[in-house]
């Protein structure tokens, strides 16, 4: 699990770096002219300017001034009043779970109701012992409108079984019949009945430019698993899970 903290941890790190390459340059040539764009040294006499689709090349000679602009930190598009967000992850339980780090997917479409506050709604998958559909509103509070914030959330709704039934035995249930059975282990076929779900979060966002960026969230996942059976069976499952997931949005 540390290999997978670790490798979304550096993909999000990583995401400043492209963002430091939002910038402008503004050359001044001794001629007068004047470009702007990205300018990268080819060696040590010369330089290419990469101005819309133009590519020039220079000698430093022939440049008088070069100044740099860089994107403005501030994301206030009173348009882009809406984002929609994917993200995939891991729900991180104890070693002894049958999964002790199942497989998660959502995607949530969220609308700026007040300055800073979103509110959406999403669904997704997640690869518990059996495969769920969660069906959530999601609540956001970004602390800045930025290139850089942090925020908090919370996610809450219902997850929908996708499985016909699951057999248990001896405390333990499958998605499947066992082969083998005894005496002893008697399987019992039930029905998935899917249960509530709460997650609350923390985490940044990162803007890689004004209509794209990178979020890195943690939080604490709980969740309701209900089952019934013949016989008026009934079993009741809790979980708690550490939530760690690496999302995009789109603006």
């Amino acid at each position: 699990m540390k290999k997978i903290i670790y490798l979304l941890v550096f993909l999000f790190v990583c995401s400043g770096g492209f963002a430091q390459r939002n910038k402008k340059e503004v050359i001044y040539l001794k001629n007068g002219t004047v470009l702007k764009g990205q300018q990268t040294p080819v060696d040590d006499d010369k330089v290419a300017v990469q101005s819309g689709k133009n590519l020039w090349v220079f000698n430093y000679s022939e440049i008088d001034t070069i100044t740099s602009n860089r994107m403005s930190q501030a994301y206030e598009n009173k348009n882009a009043a809406y984002f929609l967000k994917t993200s995939v992850g891991i729900l991180a339980g104890s070693s002894n779970n049958s999964k002790p780090t199942p497989f998660s997917f959502d995607a949530s479409f969220n609308y700026r109701v007040l300055p800073k506050w979103y509110l959406g709604v999403g669904t997704g998958i997640d690869f518990l012992d059996e495969s769920y559909l969660p069906v959530f509103g999601n609540l956001e509070f970004h602390f800045r409108e930025s290139r850089f914030t942090p925020f908090i959330g919370l996610q809450a709704g219902y997850l929908v079984p996708l499985d016909d039934e699951v057999y248990s035995g001896g405390g333990v249930y499958y998605d499947y019949m066992p082969w083998s059975s005894s005496y002893y282990y008697n399987p019992v076929a039930l029905e998935s009945k899917g249960g509530l779900m709460v997650n609350p979060s923390f985490g940044f966002v990162s803007q890689l430019n004004p209509n794209l960026g990178l979020m890195l969230a943690f939080g604490y996942r709980y969740h309701e698993l209900n089952f019934k059976g013949d016989n008026h069976y009934q079993l009741d499952r809790e979980y708690n899970r550490l939530s760690i997931r690496l999302g995009i949005l789109f603006n």
